[in-house]
């Protein structure tokens, strides 16, 4: 468990962080307001902030009004308990009551107040998107470092051993190898996962696959080889471009890839769906299409490759459009294909966010 202490004094208030997994979560009373962030609604692992006494915003709260409204499961940026209620905040910037199924009217005031202190957790528990430039020196040949998986909150060591354009590594011991095979249910593989990098306590955004290949040197870790971990702006041995499911992971490990969703061009929502696909990313799914079910053809889909350049949208249609995509991929059974999807794409207005309503082969 990563474990911050963080002091904030504003106003006579103090607060304590803390990074949770299962079995960790802290109870709250009244007078406290207990924030939450993690990956993805289902993440077990939590960076918790926690007022232990009384702060204005409980104050305010009550005075609030509300209305009706429909919660949005997808967009969860965190969770809080205040006056001992259960709310959501989301990407928006709007607070919603979980059991009435309310959202409150907040005043100005206000939504900078809850912006400042959930970006206080969101800073403590994503990574910092460092280009692999400056990262390749701190995290020099032969140094160590500790990867913890963003969904799990699992940590093991590792130490770099080579590699120009990303870092290749091995984890030290039989007990890390362990630790990251349980990571992937216990089966090697390339599916990329979001991951922090800590070195010498900074803790950087990255991406891994789980699949041991090439040489190995570390005696004695049960580790057939090294694996790959990306940062910013690092590529694979064989192109200079980064390879778009680590820059995904890498978008999620810094927090950031709501955002990038949420400002995404047709084009560039459908490369999300299509690469989240791959990498069997389920709540990244649901952020491109607003949790509209997957066509059933899709369901046994392994892995999926989409062309280097997905085609623009039509900038003449700036409410709906249809984007064709030549795709090959792979069945869970082990057969292969190719074909045509066709994606539907639809906003309400033209300052909304673009949205996946139909996947159609």
């Amino acid at each position: 468990m990563r474990l911050v202490k963080l002091l904030l004094i504003q106003s006579l208030w103090f607060a304590a962080l803390w990074m949770t997994i299962p079995g960790k979560a802290q109870a709250s009373s009244a007078n406290e307001i207990v924030i939450s962030v993690s990956v993805s609604p289902d993440s077990p692992f939590v960076s918790t902030l926690v007022f232990e006494k009384s702060h204005p915003l409980i104050r305010e709260l009550k005075r609030t009004p509300t209305i009706p409204a429909k919660i949005s499961s997808e967009w969860v940026r965190a969770k809080m308990k205040i006056n001992g209620r259960d709310l959501i905040y989301d990407y928006h910037g709007q607070l919603f009551d979980v059991k009435k199924s309310r959202q409150y009217l907040l005043s100005e005031e206000m939504k900078r107040s809850l912006e400042f202190l959930v970006q206080t957790v969101e800073k403590a528990h994503f990574g910092q998107p460092v280009p692999w430039d400056k990262v390749k020196h701190s995290f020099g040949r032969m140094k160590y470092a500790t990867v913890i998986d963003l969904e799990t909150g699992e940590r093991f060591s590792v130490q770099r051993r080579a590699g120009s354009r990303h870092a290749d590594v091995q984890p030290l011991t039989r007990s890390d190898t362990h630790i990251m095979k349980h990571i992937y249910q216990g089966k090697w593989s390339w599916k990329r996962r979001a991951i922090l990098v800590e070195v010498n306590g900074i803790f950087y955004a990255a991406s891994m696959h789980g699949m041991p290949h090439g040489a190995g040197a570390i005696q004695g870790n049960d580790f057939p080889g090294h694996f790959c971990i990306h940062f910013s702006g690092s590529s694979t041995h064989r192109r200079i471009e980064p390879d778009p499911s680590h820059s995904l992971m890498i978008l999620k490990a810094s927090g950031s890839l709501p955002q990038a969703i949420m400002e995404a061009e047709p084009e560039k929502l459908v490369g999300y769906f299509l690469t989240s696909l791959n990498e069997h990313d389920a709540h990244t799914l649901r952020m491109t299409t607003a949790g509209t079910p997957l066509p059933t053809f899709l369901h046994d889909i392994d892995s999926v490759r989409k062309p280097e350049e997905i085609r623009p949208s039509d900038p003449d249609a700036p409410m709906i459009v249809d984007i064709p995509v030549r795709v090959e991929y792979s069945l869970r059974s082990g057969k292969t294909g190719a074909g045509l999807w066709h994606f539907l794409l639809m906003r309400s207005a033209p300052w909304e966010r673009w949205q996946i309503i139909d996947v159609s082969a």
